[in-house]
């Protein structure tokens, strides 16, 4: 398809920013059912960590929730908090791209795990949401307008990738 006055390469680019940006804000928006300092608690963050206890995909994980995540449910609010944070800064900005979306590819992947098998939720929504974080790990920023291609950043893996294929 050709777009009057719009070339292919820029549409896409546009595209693949927009997508980027999207992705981080999510990441950033998850701040608002589980603000700090309090995590909304005891609904919010402790409600969805008590079913993830309640509810386990894997009963091992939901045994190491229960141990050790919820006696210590303020600092893994912190913890949940800081990581989805720079996860959405990442993305958001295009700043250290790869490094975000693979932080958010684990994140996404424990989210997965956890959130699955509660009743209502979907583990499609998890998937896709893993998708989309390793589509940023595999391409980065390249062709984007981020911070990582205004300072000419490209990680060892997209030098590396020419000479891979």
């Amino acid at each position: 398809m050709k777009l009057k006055g719009m070339n292919p390469a820029l549409f896409a680019s546009i595209l693949v920013t927009g997508l980027r940006v999207v992705l981080g804000v999510f990441w950033l928006l998850q701040l608002t059912w589980k603000p700090p300092p309090t995590f909304a608690c005891p609904e919010g963050f402790c409600l969805w960590v008590g079913l993830e206890v309640q509810y386990p995909v894997i009963p091992l994980y939901g045994e190491f929730v229960k141990a050790v995540i919820q006696p210590n449910i303020i600092l893994f609010g912190w913890i949940t908090t800081i990581v989805e944070v720079l996860i959405g800064l990442s993305l958001l900005f295009g700043l250290f791209t790869r490094l975000g979306a693979l932080v958010g590819v684990g994140w996404s992947i424990n989210l997965l795990i956890g959130l699955a098998n509660i009743p209502h939720e979907t583990g499609w929504y998890y998937a896709f949401l893993i998708m989309l974080n390793v589509l940023f790990l595999a391409i980065g920023a390249s062709g984007q307008w981020s911070i990582d291609r205004m300072r000419g950043f490209r990680h060892w893996l997209g030098r590396a990738a020419p000479a891979l294929f």
